[in-house]
């Protein structure tokens, strides 16, 4: 009996650090679930032509990465969307993948995406916020909000660019960028689910991992409505680019973007 119990104690405590973070419950919003209704999700057990009433997807190549991206590298199966990288040579280029946007804009409020990241090096899984146009900018800059550029195992990066004040250094076109890179080591973000969080107000930017607060940086710039965003890009500056890429695909749960209450 002794040591029956041993052993289910021993398989509890790994099942603990294998999965150590959970998702986000509604209690688990910044300031309390009183604070926050919810004003538009998607839980992506839809079928494809219901996510095409939600989301525009790109389709076409992508001159900056070294994966065009189309509408059929994103999936919806068993309540997942998964966002699937290939190899193969389309729209000039030797790799492909999935990137879409909310068809609604939104303006402020708590943005928060549970995704699992793709198994492999050199590709970037990313939930992210930007008008798609400086004619969507209404007010401050044309701005981009990574709430996570993920990068397998364990990077997460958040990143807050002015795509407004561009300046060309040495024939090279640059715009100002606030960056910063979490490493947690140990953890494999592949491997289970994790909720990013954004808290977007005219004051602040507050990034979440799993309900707990990892940067606070002041709003300057991001000012005006934007749709959410959510891609995979197969990058050399994400990890070695090999073979291992075709196949995997960014996994999404679910997205939910709270408004504060009156």
């Amino acid at each position: 009996m002794k040591l029956a119990v041993f052993f289910l104690l021993f398989f509890a405590s790994y099942l603990a650090q294998a999965q150590p973070q959970t998702p986000v419950s509604p209690s688990s919003l910044p300031g309390g679930v009183e604070k926050w209704e919810l004003a538009w999700s998607d839980e992506f057990d839809e079928t494809e032509a219901q996510l095409d009433l939600k989301w525009q997807a790109q389709n076409g190549p992508s001159t900056h990465i070294l994966s065009s991206r189309w509408r059929e590298n994103v999936i919806v199966t068993n309540g997942l969307l998964r966002l699937l990288a290939r190899k193969e040579t389309r729209g000039g280029q030797d790799w492909t993948a999935g990137s879409i946007w909310t068809r609604e804009v939104f303006q402020y409020g708590y943005f928060e995406c549970r995704y699992r990241y793709a198994g492999t090096e050199g590709l970037n899984n990313s939930f992210w916020l930007m008008p798609r146009s400086t004619n969507q900018v209404t007010k401050g800059k044309l701005f981009e909000i990574d709430v996570n550029e993920g990068r397998f195992p364990n990077k997460i990066s958040s990143n807050i660019h002015n795509h407004s004040d561009v300046t060309v250094i040495n024939g090279k076109r640059t715009h100002p960028t606030a960056s910063k890179t979490f490493v947690y080591k140990g953890e494999d973000f592949a491997s289970g689910f994790q909720v990013h969080g954004l808290e977007w107000n005219e004051r602040e930017l507050i990034f979440y991992l799993n309900g707990k607060e990892i940067r606070r940086v002041r709003n300057e710039f991001c000012l005006s409505p934007a749709p959410v965003w959510l891609s995979l890009a197969v990058i050399p500056w994400a990890g070695r680019v090999t073979d291992a890429i075709d196949g995997k695909a960014m996994e999404v749960d679910y997205v939910r973007i709270y408004q504060k209450r009156p």
